[in-house]
């Protein structure tokens, strides 16, 4: 594990692919095997390859975009049934796919008095439980509700790309906290502006494009599993 300075205020982690094995899909695969039939669950899987190319595509184009055509799936379900499934979610799709060194780091930071923070495109009532085992404050992207039930619409703005720097800067100001003495983790080139944001990027298990902006701006690269 690496050093960090001991003058940290803060540090803000990704969650996807940074703390955990996880992606915003594998969720929601989850939750529709749970509330549709199962002929229905068929019907909806037959066409998820083609649904899957689609948000591939437009991934590229704009992750916010991607992820906004993702949650979109979950429009029709209740506050009051998912409140009954997303704790049996967050246990098999986040918790059992927690990177040991991840929760090492956090643990050892929480010691140290440091303020941790998770910021994550990844819905807000799959990361809740997270967030209280690890300790940590929570900034993440929420479903719009009226009347009891999920729009599919984001409330506010998908937390991603420019929107979790933008965030970091409104917590870190509203919190009193100095960015020159704080730390930053993620995983893919949709964090490097989050990483960009403070004093003390971190790449975990990155991918190629942001393997090459850290190599070439000289930050700390480590390979958690």
């Amino acid at each position: 594990m690496m050093n960090l300075p001991k003058n940290l205020h803060a540090a803000y982690f990704d969650v996807d692919g940074t703390l955990t094995k996880s992606n915003i899909v594998e969720p929601l695969l989850y939750i529709k095997k749970r509330i549709l039939s199962p002929l229905k669950y068929i019907l909806w899987k037959t066409v998820l390859p083609v649904r899957f190319m689609y948000w591939t595509i437009l991934d590229k184009i704009s992750r916010e975009l991607s992820t906004a055509s993702i949650y979109r799936q979950y429009k029709g379900i209740s506050v009051e049934k998912m409140s009954i499934l997303r704790t049996e979610c967050y246990q098999e799709k986040y918790k059992r796919k927690l990177f040991p060194n991840a929760i090492e780091m956090i643990t050892s930071l929480n010691k140290q008095g440091v303020q941790t923070i998770l910021v994550s495109g990844s819905l807000d009532f799959f990361l809740q439980p997270l967030a209280e085992e690890l300790g940590a404050e929570l900034i993440s992207s929420r479903l719009e509700i009226k009347d009891g039930i999920y729009t599919g619409e984001v409330a506010g703005n998908v937390v991603s790309g420019k929107q979790k720097a933008i965030l970091i800067r409104e917590h870190a100001h509203k919190n009193q906290l100095n960015l020159e003495h704080c730390a930053s983790f993620g995983d893919s080139a949709d964090d490097i502006e989050m990483l960009c944001s403070v004093k003390y990027p971190v790449a975990i298990n990155p991918d190629k494009r942001l393997m090459a902006f850290a190599k070439k701006n000289n930050w700390n690269s480590l390979i958690w599993s």
